[in-house]
């Protein structure tokens, strides 16, 4: 493993870039017979190398980019989408779904909890659920818990029971399926395909939600790590400043990392990690590369075991009985 981090570079990257741009054209075209796609842009780096890619592929004229902000995503959100429209010169619109899922009471739901723990909850406070910080010395379960800023920037934390827990996190899934039930109507009423951002680091961790972001047409970048995909967004001359940007569900008022809320590792260690156990690489081989001892590594890479087995079932086709 001494090399892995060169492993993991993208080797060709121009042959790289074309092969996914002619995946995006065929399978669209010719295999769905769609005159071009539709792409939910969020102003990260998994979209917007996604809206390059079928830039690239099918022309401007045949990209849509949707950006959808509702009242608690990030207002660099949008900014950021708007300037990759601007780049790209694509066709785009705005679609503010906060009254849809006020209309699913998603915001009372939540904050109804936020306020069982914490009554000084107000309009000015800001919440997100968060995990402890990933201990590889540690093989206890990571157990997310309630963070909030209040008014004065004062942070509150609570453990949360197991209901509220599930409450708050399946009221925010439906976020992503509003999110992906709006791209398909802009899909089928003007013949697009809904392309889907999933890089592979989330893919096989299953860190997307089932028919929200993971329902989608097609995937360019599903086989590529998400280091990969920073290489890729650096070759397609993604703008600096979503390049530069941490990854983030944005879904919550007071803003997460992914890092810190899926993996709690770095994703260069967490890439080396994956690549290594796809491979077949032995733990000590990649202490040097990452900083992390043997016994961390077996600690984390039990943990990824764990979180995919428990997450296989959103990478499969529903089941159902033969006949």
């Amino acid at each position: 493993m001494k090399n892995s981090t060169n492993q993991l570079k993208l080797k060709n990257i121009n042959l790289i870039s074309n092969k996914l741009s002619k995946f995006i054209k065929s399978y669209t075209i010719d295999t769905l017979g769609k005159k071009g796609v539709v792409i939910g842009l969020s102003g990260g780096l998994d979209s917007s190398v996604t809206a390059a890619l079928a830039t690239k592929s099918l022309g401007s004229e045949n990209v849509f980019g949707l950006i959808m902000p509702e009242k608690e995503s990030s207002p660099q959100s949008q900014k950021l989408a708007k300037l990759l429209v601007n780049q790209l010169k694509i066709k785009s619109e705005v679609v503010d779904i906060t009254k849809i899922l006020d209309s699913y009471d998603i915001y009372n739901i939540r904050e109804k909890i936020v306020k069982k723990y914490f009554s000084k909850f107000n309009k000015n406070c800001k919440y997100r659920l968060s995990v402890p910080k990933f201990d590889p010395k540690k093989s206890k379960l990571r157990i997310p818990f309630l963070e909030i800023q209040d008014n004065k920037n004062n942070i509150h934390q609570f453990n949360l029971n197991s209901q509220d827990f599930s409450t708050l996190y399946s009221a925010t899934s439906i976020k992503h399926r509003t999110r992906m039930a709006m791209l398909y109507f802009y899909a089928e009423k003007n013949n697009l395909s809904v392309v889907g951002s999933t890089n592979k680091s989330e893919y096989i961790q299953g860190y997307f939600v089932k028919y929200g972001d993971g329902g989608v047409d097609l995937e360019p970048i599903q086989n590529l790590y998400k280091t990969q995909v920073y290489d890729l967004g650096r070759h397609l001359k993604i703008p600096s400043k979503i390049l530069s940007r941490k990854a983030s569900p944005d879904t919550w008022s007071f803003e997460t990392t992914d890092e810190d809320f899926f993996f709690g590792i770095s994703y260069e260690n967490l890439d080396i990690i994956l690549h290594a156990r796809e491979n077949g690489i032995e733990p000590k081989k990649i202490e040097k590369i990452t900083g992390l001892k043997t016994t961390e590594i077996k600690t984390i890479t039990k943990y990824l075991d764990k979180r995919k087995k428990s997450t296989s079932h959103m990478r499969k086709s529903p089941s159902s009985i033969k006949s």
